[in-house]
């Protein structure tokens, strides 16, 4: 049986079994001058005697090392050999197990790399390069109040490198996708989860589908790479809290990301719920920690103030969520996303299985609370967002993942078979899933490139001088984005220098003298004014 407890609750128990192991350590050199530590273990907890043994193994090998210095010089070469081999032995299965997994990663997306642009990529697509992503400095990104100037600085590194062909920008994205699910396996190891846990959590993460319009979608950008820095921040905080002593780097990187989100995506906001969840999951909660903790709010309110000012304190200007009925749905509709076909009954069923491992356990149930509230706090800016979007609970999917990756160590602990039969099912039913969505936003990429081209190849010049009505075009197709947004910025690209103004409906401007033309079986005509007038009346 997997015990939960090892997954978060012992990590504190060891830190601070840890902190007493160092201070007796400390008593042992000062009380004992012949190097004999204290061997009075009573009133420590398990975990304390535990790796207090070991320090004294450890310390009374050192003490004979000096009292036999012949003896010591041949240990500690022996010694150094062999920590040699072992540090190097698990630094080159790391590096190894690294580069599996980005090469099965790249492997896996490789098919969106070639996807076309569709919808709002055009906002940036051969408009944004070094020089121009500055502006964005101080002024809105994309359509809304929408402070994003890294992004800016992404795209422009995009553009450098590939121009416009979309590979490059796929590639990046893929890239940052690989990173967090990378990072949300390490933050599982250091808040005391086992490693099969770790790895499993980083694959469902990968591809999971709910991740199609983050990482397929190139416009997906502020929410794989805002992801990024917060879960970033995460781990760099955690990594300093968990620290012995002084742990000034570490809290600089961590702040550093903290930072580099908020000038990335809007979600930032939530990274210090998440940096002190992590912790006190981690067992950092202490006195000095909590100084951090405080400072991170404050920067917080700090950047809202300055974003609301920014923005003459409008918070966007599309609807916004006001009943508390939308919210939740909302928010239901994340959660059952994340589990990709969870509202098909036949799939449901599996899932319902695999979270009763954890429900008929305390510790399992606790995992499931932790799981919710970094669910809820990583979707807590889209709440006030009037409708739902996949890309919304890509960071906090992470969440779903680890609490499927658990209830898979659960099943496989308890049967091997059964275990492999249902991870392969899972991890098999998310891959198809994802290869699906990158089919899907292929065939959207497709469409997008035909509209313009088609439109180009009947109007060789723009009429700048009679009203042009596009029909039909699109908006979706296979829930990827087609034309949504974008066109004008599209056809821009093809009529360099024109002033681009179309129509796409009849009513109130089109008559006889209109160019009109319809997209129909895949492409677009040319149609008269009588032709439609009766079909978009």
């Amino acid at each position: 049986m997997v015990g939960y407890g090892d997954l978060f609750g012992p990590f504190r128990d060891r830190a601070h079994a840890r902190k007493e192991v160092d201070e007796s350590e400390r008593a042992s050199v000062e009380g004992n001058k012949d190097c004999t530590p204290n061997t009075d273990l009573r009133g420590r907890s398990l975990i304390a005697q535990r790796v207090y043994r070991e320090h004294c193994g450890i310390f009374t090998q050192r003490c004979h090392m000096l009292d036999a210095p012949a003896k010591s010089a041949s240990l500690n070469g022996t010694d150094h050999r062999t920590n040699h081999k072992q540090f190097f032995g698990i630094r080159a299965e790391s590096f190894i197990a690294l580069v599996l997994f980005s090469a099965f990663a790249l492997l896996f997306f490789s098919p969106s790399f070639t996807n076309y642009f569709v919808a709002d990529d055009f906002y940036f697509l051969g408009r944004i390069d070094f020089h121009t992503a500055g502006s964005y400095l101080t002024e809105s990104w994309g359509y809304g109040n929408e402070y994003r100037p890294a992004v800016a600085y992404s795209y422009a590194l995009d553009s450098a490198g590939s121009g416009k062909n979309p590979v490059g920008y796929h590639l990046t994205n893929t890239v940052l996708h690989t990173v967090n699910a990378l990072l949300i396996g390490t933050m599982v190891v250091l808040i005391g989860g086992s490693l099969p846990v770790a790895i499993l959590a980083s694959i469902i993460f990968l591809l999971n589908p709910i991740a199609h319009e983050s990482v397929i979608w190139i416009s997906g950008r502020p929410a794989v790479l805002g992801s990024l820095f917060v879960l970033s921040a995460c781990h760099f905080l955690l990594r300093a809290a968990r620290k012995q002593g002084k742990a000034f780097w570490p809290w600089v990187a961590g702040y550093v990301s903290f930072v580099l989100g908020l000038f990335t995506y809007e979600i930032a906001v939530v990274t210090p719920f998440l940096a002190v969840l992590v912790i006190q999951i981690g067992g950092g909660t202490d006195a000095k920690n909590r100084r951090h903790f405080v400072l991170l709010f404050i920067l917080t309110a700090v950047y809202i103030l300055l974003w609301n000012w920014f923005f003459d304190f409008r918070i966007t200007r599309f609807p916004v969520e006001s009943s508390a009925s939308g919210a939740v749905s909302s928010f239901a509709r994340a959660l059952t996303h994340s589990m990709h076909g969870s509202l098909r009954l036949r799939i449901a069923w599996f899932y319902v299985l695999l979270l009763a491992l954890l429900v008929g356990r305390k510790s399992g149930r606790k995992l499931m609370l932790l799981a919710l509230m970094w669910f809820f706090f990583a979707y807590l800016p889209f709440l006030i967002v009037q409708g739902y979007a996949d890309r919304f609970a890509y960071l906090a999917s992470a969440a779903t993942a680890v609490v499927l990756a658990a209830a898979l160590h659960d099943l496989l602990k308890r049967s091997l078979p059964a275990g492999v039969v249902a991870a392969t099912l899972l991890l098999a039913f998310q891959a198809t899933g994802m290869q699906h969505r990158i089919r899907g936003w292929k065939e959207a990429g497709e469409i997008a490139r035909s509209i313009t081209q088609d439109i180009k190849h009947i109007l060789p010049a723009f009429p700048e001088h009679r009203l042009l009505v596009l029909l039909n075009v699109p908006q979706m197709h296979d829930r990827a984005y087609v034309y949504f947004s974008g066109l004008d910025r599209a056809l821009q690209l093809e009529y360099p220098g024109a002033t681009i103004k179309f129509a796409t409906q009849l009513r109130p401007w089109a008559d006889e003298n209109s160019i009109i033309l319809e997209y129909s079986g895949g492409k677009m005509i040319q149609r008269q004014f009588q032709e439609v007038q009766s079909r978009y009346p």
